[in-house]
């Protein structure tokens, strides 16, 4: 299902279709150009001497990806895994990370007229890795710059 939101400021990122997932309460509309599937927790493998915000690695369909939980790099607290979590592949090619998300809401196309700062209605971690907010009567989308977010995690994982 795509819903379109209307309101007045400037489109920070190129795209005009978000897929939107949920992390520990908040919503995120990530560029659907960047997403390669969504798909729901498969069994995965820990990985000892990482981060904790990796969660493991799993095997999709012969290919091997990292499972990452975003929010500590979001100023969040780590998410509890649920059996009813979902996974949110990003990536090109071969190559991809699997972010853990709590539920997908699907597909939302936005408005460049819709984006608005989402200064102070998010904590200040947050702020360098969202580009903006839309509004759905009382439901605010972030809209995540998740290379940001990925590279985040790519320099903490080597510190």
């Amino acid at each position: 299902m795509v819903n379109t939101l209307e309101n007045k400021e400037i489109n920070p990122i190129p795209q005009d279709r978000v897929s939107v997932i949920e992390i520990n309460g908040y919503l995120f509309g990530v560029d659907i150009l960047k997403s390669k599937e969504v798909f729901p927790l498969p069994s995965f493998t820990p990985v000892p001497n990482v981060r904790e915000y990796i969660a493991g690695v799993f095997n999709l369909r012969g290919e091997i990806y990292p499972l990452v939980d975003i929010s500590p790099i979001l100023g969040l607290e780590l998410k509890p895994i649920s059996s009813s979590d979902m996974v949110f592949l990003i990536g090109e090619g071969h190559s991809g990370v699997g972010i853990l998300t709590d539920r997908v809401h699907g597909v939302q196309t936005i408005s460049s007229r819709s984006i608005k700062s989402p200064k102070g209605s998010i904590p200040p971690q947050m702020q360098e890795y969202v580009e903006g907010m839309v509004s759905d009567r009382s439901t605010d989308i972030y809209l995540l710059n998740i290379d940001r977010v990925i590279s985040a995690l790519t320099s903490e994982t080597f510190k």
